[in-house]
Parts: C-alpha cells; sequence; structure tokens
C-alpha cells in the first residue's frame, strides 16, 4: 500500500489561493478541504516524507500549521471521493464524475471528470466564474487557450459553447494522466489537445480567438506580454482566481497591455472578467 505523508494548513478564504500556490510542487499528491468554522482547513499529501517535512517547515512561518504524519493511500482518497457531488459551473453545464451522474433537463450538458485531488473538480467559485464567463460570453470564436487546465473542465466548456480547437496547457506534470481520462469521458466536435509545460510551449506564430486563465494574479499577470502576442486582434481573455480586493489591480494591469475591460463575474471573495485586446 503506497504511504503518504500529510498535514493541515488553516487559513482565511482569502489567503487560500496563495497557500496553494506555495505548498505545490514536484512531489505533491493532493489536497483537500475540511470545514474548519469561519476559516478554510487545508490537507496536504505528498509523496516524500523529507519534501513534506521541508513544505510544512516553510509555510509555518505564514500560517497555522499541523505537524507532518504518515498515511495511507485508501485513508484519504477513497474517503474524499465520497464527499464528491455534481456541481453547476455554468448555465446547463454539469461536472461530476462518471459514476456520478447528474440529475438533468434537456438541454444540459455534463462533463466527466475522473476527481484528482489536485486537479481539480469545478467545485471552487473561481472555476465557475471563468466557465460562466466562456459560456455566457462566447460570440462565435473558434479557437481558445485554457491556461492551467488542471483538470480541462474549462476546455471541455468551450468545446460544449462551441469552440471548435482547444489547447489546454498545465505546469503540473502529474495532470497528464488525468487529462488523457477526462478526454476521452469527454469527446465532442472540438478538436482539444493538452499541453504539460508553461507558456512557452505555444509556438509564438500560433493565434487564438480567446485565452482562459484561472489563476492567482501573482501567477497570472505576468503572462499578459505572453498572452498578447497569441492572441489575435480583438480577442477575449477571460481572466479569473482573482481576490475581489485585487480587482482594480487587475483592470490597470490589463489596460498596461492593451485589453479593455468589458464585464464582470462576483462570487463571494473572488473575482473574474472579460477582456478584449485592442
Amino acid at each position: 500500500m503506497t504511504e503518504f505523508y500529510t498535514f493541515d494548513a488553516i487559513v482565511d478564504a482569502q489567503n487560500l489561493e496563495e497557500l496553494l500556490a506555495e505548498a505545490i510542487s514536484d512531489g505533491f499528491a493532493g489536497y483537500n478541504e475540511i470545514p474548519d468554522g469561519e476559516k478554510i482547513k487545508i490537507r496536504f499529501y505528498y509523496y516524500n516524507k523529507d519534501l513534506a517535512n521541508e513544505i510544512c517547515d516553510v509555510l509555518r512561518k505564514k500560517y497555522e500549521m499541523s505537524k507532518v504524519c504518515e498515511v495511507e493511500n485508501r485513508d484519504w482518497n477513497e474517503e474524499w471521493k465520497k464527499t464528491i457531488t455534481p456541481v453547476k459551473v455554468a448555465d446547463k453545464i454539469w461536472v461530476s464524475p462518471k459514476w456520478l451522474e447528474p440529475t438533468m433537463f434537456s438541454g444540459e450538458s455534463w462533463i466527466k471528470i475522473e476527481p484528482q485531488m489536485a486537479f481539480g473538480t469545478g467545485h471552487h467559485e473561481t472555476t465557475r466564474i471563468a466557465a460562466k464567463l466562456i459560456s455566457q460570453q462566447y460570440n462565435g470564436e473558434k479557437s481558445l487557450l485554457d491556461i492551467g487546465t488542471g483538470s480541462g473542465i474549462l476546455a471541455f466548456v468551450a468545446q460544449i459553447v462551441g469552440y471548435k480547437s482547444i489547447t489546454g496547457i498545465e505546469i503540473d506534470e502529474n495532470c497528464a494522466e488525468n487529462l488523457q481520462q477526462n478526454l476521452e469521458d469527454n469527446k465532442g466536435r472540438a478538436d482539444i489537445r493538452f499541453i504539460i509545460g508553461t507558456i512557452e510551449k505555444i509556438n509564438v506564430s500560433a493565434k487564438f480567438d480567446a485565452v482562459a486563465m484561472n489563476i492567482i494574479r501573482s501567477q497570472s499577470a505576468p503572462l499578459l506580454k505572453d498572452i498578447c502576442s497569441i492572441l489575435s486582434p480583438n480577442g477575449v481573455l477571460i481572466w479569473s482566481g482573482i481576490l475581489l480586493e485585487e480587482k482594480e489591480k487587475v483592470i490597470v494591469e490589463a489596460n498596461d497591455f492593451g485589453f479593455d475591460f468589458r464585464c464582470e463575474i462576483i462570487e463571494k471573495e473572488w473575482w473574474g472578467a472579460k477582456f478584449i485586446k485592442k
């Protein structure tokens, strides 16, 4: 039985994405959220004990942390899967595992994902914001790049609403197998491909009608220059993963790179928006 090393961190909601960004690295196995009053408890899992201790010690300087302990795979992965429920990420679009079919009405679509704790299941507010922006703001664009695709949910949303050519890129190589499985389970009319690596793996001559990124501001803002170079004239930028308190700063940053703010969606403390390349 594979053994894992785990520890808990307790954070306020506004610090969640920053915590995740600091905790995810090579050797990271996954995480899950545990209710803890008004705050959020995140339980992290690692394959390597030394790495778990190293990350835990670093995080302890900023967050309330537990000690590292050892667990068996079955103690967390299977139990976590039992908590998964179908979620509607956008109008008429559901996400859930293929063994947990949602109750749907005529005209609704179902994205089937193999749930993995590190890769996203559609339950986070920022995923729903991005999915709604992609579906509600679709205006006949043909190609889309999803940066930080995770489990591919936004790519499959784009397929459902009408995009014909979709590329998802993800830096975490552990996502590769999960992405392939999800692609097999969600075959449709679009040409979808997934790439493991950074945005530099995208051919500089490639042009997309739209780019979507659901990534915290500290990691996504530095990508604006590259996004400008691969977006077609009048291309669409869907930007989610942003704290509401960062809204004005993000709009200024986007304007500095030639993007016009068009509309927004707010869910709890999270914000996302559609921009058009000038």
